[in-house]
């Protein structure tokens, strides 16, 4: 804004000149009014909204009366001159002049600007450049793809020679531009996520400043979604809306919303799930620019069904969908591959059955798979989970989260022991996951020990000697009884 008190910081000096009784002005030929910092390429149009009128106390009045009208509401005064006066004290409090008018503020002259861009007024093409020929200030509409401009307005002024105006001079203006991006993240920040977890989206972007009078002001967003669902109530996902202050830096905005201490939610919509995708029609938040050029974060959240999970966002004006920008959002889980072995041969074995947790104590909790071996769901209790089974010798388990993973051994093949000192297994990632998660562990299982035979020769060996011994023992036995009697 103090761009736009330039504007007007010559008007004072001029004020007294113009108010004399210079009614003519000789051609003064023309001027070119520069434009600094805009994107190259950026188009342009303008609007006269001030001229030079001598017979007017301040030298200067309206181009007509829908822009006294743009002015005298937004500084909330009854007639043009007091407002043209009102822009004057902006910029030198000592100025002669009506003693009951005060200062226009930034926020007023922002707004009377603001009231000129809404206005629907055909405006003037610039080709290549601002060439003008009458002094006073113009209001100048800049336009770029994949950029928002505030509207900008410049001062055309006199230049003088013994006195009397012989030509025109700008010192031009500088533009105030904002790439419009779009961004899309998550609460996940290293991308890594697990099946059944509701996640928040974000969506972060700028609001374009798309002036009333355009013929199509549509503000809408699109969103697909793989390998996860909307949380919906109804069929209708809600979503919620947060601004920043023009300024704002949109990453800044994204972390102040993810945070505990987040700004104030701006608004919310509910909008049809049609599949895995919604239109959702924002149009409302181009009313009247109130929160052009402002940083816009919107949420939602959506449960983790698959593997991974993608989500796209395109912003647009219905007809082009990346006019506004798009970004994307990956998560990723992880999986773990154990393969069973004969310890000896290395064959693979088929039939093992194991049992997945993470934590210990009281924290321990159990990996429930359905029958793709996908994970569902934590519990509580070793008889509430699911064992998985080798197949070929090998079994996946799919869709966990990063961490530390206990593998048990609770069946072994046919004639092997179970294998009771599996080590753990980590997932993680350095940075952001970029594919998904992998780890792996191989189990050895050893043969059980052979029992000696039973039955045979030896057997019946041993049987008969047994009976002989028991026989000797009988007759030596009586042998002794008879010999005690005599």
């Amino acid at each position: 804004m103090k761009r736009m008190k330039k504007v007007f910081a010559v008007l004072l000096t001029l004020a007294m000149v113009l108010g004399m009784s210079i009614t003519v002005f000789a051609d003064l030929g023309t001027a070119v009014i520069p434009v600094s910092g805009a994107k190259e390429g950026t188009q342009y149009q303008y609007l006269q909204l001030i001229r030079p009128q001598a017979s007017e106390s301040t030298g200067w009045e309206f181009v007509n009366d829908a822009v006294a009208g743009n002015f005298t509401a937004a500084l909330q005064v009854s007639d043009a001159q007091t407002a043209i006066w009102m822009l004057i004290k902006s910029q030198d409090s000592s100025i002669t002049g009506p003693a009951d008018v005060t200062a226009a503020t930034e926020a007023q002259i922002k707004a009377a600007i603001t009231n000129v861009a809404n206005g629907g007024y055909t405006l003037s093409e610039a080709a290549g450049t601002i060439t003008v020929s009458d002094a006073g200030m113009y209001y100048i509409r800049a336009t770029a793809p994949g950029y928002t401009y505030n509207p900008m307005a410049a001062y055309v002024s006199f230049g003088y020679t013994g006195g009397v105006p012989s030509s025109l001079q700008t010192q031009g203006v500088t533009a105030k531009g904002t790439e419009i991006k779009t961004e899309k993240s998550s609460d996940e920040v290293n991308k890594v996520t697990e099946i059944g977890r509701t996640e928040t989206y974000y969506v972060g972007s700028i609001v374009p400043f798309v002036p009333m009078g355009d013929t199509n002001r549509s503000y809408i967003v699109k969103d697909e979604i793989q390998g996860a669902e909307y949380i919906t109530e109804s069929g209708k996902i809600t979503l919620t809306v947060y601004y920043g202050a023009e300024g704002t830096a949109l990453e800044d905005l994204i972390t102040s919303v993810k945070s505990e201490n987040s700004p104030a939610a701006g608004g919310t919509f509910t909008v049809d799930v049609t599949g895995s995708s919604f239109t959702a029609d924002l149009s409302t938040i181009l009313e009247n620019n109130a929160h052009a050029n402002q940083p816009i974060v919107i949420t939602y959240q959506a449960k983790v069904t698959g593997v991974t999970a993608g989500n796209k966002v395109s912003i647009g004006d219905g007809a082009n969908f990346s006019q506004f920008g798009s970004g994307s959002e990956s998560l990723f889980t992880g999986k773990l591959t154990i393969t069973k072995k004969d310890s000896s041969d290395q064959t693979f074995l088929d039939g093992a059955k194991f049992l997945i947790s993470k934590g210990a104590g009281d924290s321990k909790k159990y990996a429930k798979f359905n029958t793709d071996n996908k994970f569902t769901e934590w519990v509580d209790t070793e008889s509430d989970a699911l064992y998985v089974t080798a197949v070929n010798g090998t079994v996946t388990v799919e869709g966990l989260d990063e961490g530390t993973y206990h593998i048990e051994e609770k069946v072994a093949p046919d004639g092997y022991s179970i294998n009771e000192k599996i080590e753990d297994v980590t997932l993680s990632v350095e940075g952001e996951a970029t594919a998904v998660l992998e780890g792996t562990r191989e189990v050895l299982d050893t043969k059980l020990s052979s029992l000696p035979s039973t039955g045979g020769i030896g057997t019946t060996i041993f049987t008969i000697a047994g009976c002989l011994i028991m026989v000797a023992a009988a007759g030596l036995f009586f042998a002794s009884r008879r010999k005690s009697a005599k």
